[in-house]
């Protein structure tokens, strides 16, 4: 993990903007992984529907998802992709449909295995809820560039 909190890549926004935790070491990914469940999803099958409340976060760690905003497609995400986080912090339905692009590998961290990773590892844990700002804000630039046009 970079030593500094507020360190990212140099590489232009829409590079990593949906990436979380790019510069993370494998050691830490496994801790965070020893918190979470895999889930596996075969190409066309629904991960969240826009009702459900599931105060989760999801890594696209194998495949790709499409976000889908009603009946508009928004991004796809690969591995290192994150999704969920208005779900994970507020504890509300997103409206959001997920759906495996192709046959999809995902790491589904809920609250309460983050709150045992915050418990055993709590410099990991700031560092993966900073992150996630910073990728709420940079969907929150991209929707105001689409408001804008």
């Amino acid at each position: 993990m970079a030593n500094d909190l507020f360190s990212y890549p140099d590489e232009p926004l829409e590079s990593t903007a949906f990436v979380l935790l790019p510069d993370v070491p494998a050691d830490s990914w496994e801790a965070i992984r020893a918190h979470g469940e895999l889930r596996a999803f075969r190409g066309g099958d629904v991960v969240v529907g826009p009702n459900d409340a599931d105060r989760a976060l999801w890594f696209v760690l194998e495949g790709r998802v499409h976000l889908r905003h009603g009946r508009r497609f928004g991004d796809e995400l690969g591995p290192g992709g994150v999704f969920g986080e208005l779900g994970f912090l507020a504890g509300t339905p997103a409206g959001t449909t997920v759906l495996a692009a192709v046959d999809t590998t995902l790491l589904r961290l809920g609250l309460a295995g983050f709150e045992v990773l915050a418990g055993k590892e709590p410099i990991l844990a700031r560092h993966l809820l900073f992150d996630l700002a910073r990728v709420l804000a940079a969907r929150l630039h991209a929707l105001r560039r689409v408001v804008q046009r």
